[in-house]
């Protein structure tokens, strides 16, 4: 699943039921094509992107 370019994270809370069913859309393309990361990949983008 891919977030919004921001500055910040984004609460999905702030979505819209249709703008969070296109996303999680997405998301399940992005696994049936293979486009994926470990946890630990996840995890050191966080740290990067947001200092988290």
């Amino acid at each position: 699943m891919k977030l919004p370019d921001c500055e910040e994270p984004v609460a999905y809370g702030s979505f819209t039921k249709e703008q969070f069913g296109s996303e999680i859309e997405k998301g399940m393309e992005d696994i049936k094509n293979g486009r994926v990361y470990s946890a630990d990949e996840v995890e050191a983008e966080m740290k990067r992107e947001f200092g988290i």
